[in-house]
């Protein structure tokens, strides 16, 4: 990860997309459209230290933000149209189920503005709830 003060830019590993990039880019779009203000672009590929392909992002850069509370993030979702499933494990509008919508990935902005930086996004009814238990180390970390 790199800033240049203006901008923050990310390596994806690809890992929530198990084997099919489809997912990978159809979050790209989703994302932007449930959370413009923290729209990512597609820069391009690279490689992780690791020597593995991923995928270049870049997002604005929010400044002087804290970390959302779990209450707070429920509510910013019901706002949108979305309700928790699975005591909270993600949150869903039939569309699409956004996983990974945790204090630290939901900033609030010094404009009261939520930013939803690093979620998980699946189509409804494709399994992405199976496949986020799959590759995610922290769900993995919690279930030990």
């Amino acid at each position: 990860m790199a800033y240049d003060g203006i901008h923050v830019y990310k390596l994806n590993d690809f890992r929530y997309s198990d084997d099919n990039l489809t997912p990978f880019f159809e979050r790209i779009p989703a994302h932007n459209q449930y959370f413009p203000d923290c729209a990512y672009d597609f820069i391009g590929f690279s490689q992780n230290r690791d020597g593995k392909v991923c995928a270049v992002l870049r997002q604005q850069l929010v400044v002087n933000a804290r970390e959302a509370t779990p209450e707070e993030i429920k509510a910013e979702f019901e706002r949108i149209g979305f309700h928790a499933e699975d005591n909270g494990e993600y949150f869903t509008n039939g569309i699409h189920d956004i996983f990974d919508a945790v204090p630290n990935n939901v900033m609030v902005g010094d404009d009261g503005n939520y930013y939803f930086i690093d979620t998980i996004i699946f189509k409804s009814d494709t399994d992405g709830l199976d496949t986020y238990k799959k590759f995610s180390p922290n769900y993995r970390k919690s279930k030990e």
